[in-house]
């Protein structure tokens, strides 16, 4: 006990004295926990971390992701011959993935300028078959769609709806675009799910993001990514220079607007006022025997039932 003690607190002087002089103890204790957890992912040979290192195979586990919410939740025969808009399509991976299934067209937008060239180029590259290629634009308004009225048979949304900076303006663009029955296909995690920071490639602790304050989660993030220990992820390396970024967590203060902090309630409410009829929501909780079961008894108490939620799907309609 006493040798643990003491290594223990060795560790703790070595990250305050010479790593981050100004760490407190939270943020030792964070940054100690977060290496150790990261150390032994990567002796495993976690899928995560080793599909993210390089921008070549996180593309392809990407579209892998996206296929299977998109097959797995949604009837993708109802694809053929409709106009779809695939919103927050970042590069465009599920873009070009609707439009494989027999779409009359496809537009993706984004407000990142950067994403869409990228989008852009990157299907270019990629197009192979006959199918119509998807078009891509930057949405220069986040309020705003570069849509006209009624002028859409479906949206597309997934893994994007934690990122939407206004949902209630989302959701009335929504319903500006649709064409009368004209659907919403959402596949989204909440705030409040384990891993809603999505901060696991620095610090992998469940429910950290709603347990400690920002100021210490940040701190800490800041001091694994200057660690010598940490394996950088895609988004960590600059392209040009194919080194590590410079460290910008000394500088983050909130997860805003990253991140809205959505829950399931607020969500409904956005929905509903834009004249969205919400048709269909599917809950999913963890997986194994145990923690599948656990997390079915726990999603059922008011509030707090969006911690244990793995993801949501949902299925709005303009009537």
């Amino acid at each position: 006990m006493s040798t643990m003690s003491n290594t223990t607190a060795a560790s703790l002087t070595l990250a305050r004295n010479k790593t981050h002089p100004r760490l407190g103890v939270i943020a030792i204790a964070l940054h100690l926990l977060s290496r150790l957890l990261l150390k032994r992912a990567a002796k495993h040979s976690c899928d995560h971390i080793n599909e993210t290192k390089t921008e070549g195979r996180y593309r392809q586990w990407r579209q892998q992701q996206l296929l299977q919410q998109l097959t797995d939740h949604f009837d993708v025969t109802q694809l053929r011959d409709k106009d779809i808009l695939d919103f927050g399509c970042g590069s465009g991976e599920l873009s070009r993935i609707l439009a494989r299934h027999g779409s009359k067209s496809v537009t993706g937008v984004d407000i990142s300028s950067e994403a869409i060239v990228k989008a852009s180029q990157q299907t270019v590259n990629e197009k192979k078959t006959d199918d119509a290629a998807p078009v891509f634009i930057h949405a220069q308004d986040p309020k705003s769609i570069p849509q006209d009225d009624n002028s859409l048979d479906l949206i597309c949304t997934f893994d994007v709806l934690e990122h939407i900076p206004d949902v209630q303006a989302a959701c009335r663009q929504w319903h500006r675009v649709l064409r009368s029955d004209s659907r919403v296909w959402i596949w989204w995690s909440p705030w409040r799910a384990p891993f809603g920071h999505h901060l696991s490639s620095l610090i992998p602790i469940p429910w950290i993001h709603l347990l400690l304050p920002q100021k210490k989660i940040f701190a800490a993030c800041a001091a694994i990514y200057d660690d010598p220990a940490f394996i950088p992820r895609k988004w960590d390396i600059d392209p040009s220079t194919n080194q590590k970024k410079p460290n910008k967590w000394h500088d983050v203060q909130t997860f805003e607007p990253f991140l809205n902090r959505l829950t399931k309630r607020s969500f409904e409410k956005c929905a509903n006022e834009a004249g969205l009829k919400i048709s269909r929501c599917e809950t999913h909780g963890f997986r194994g025997a145990i923690s599948g079961r656990l997390s079915a008894f726990l999603r059922r108490i008011p509030i707090l039932g969006d911690c244990f939620v793995s993801y949501y799907v949902y299925e709005l309609v303009k009537p």
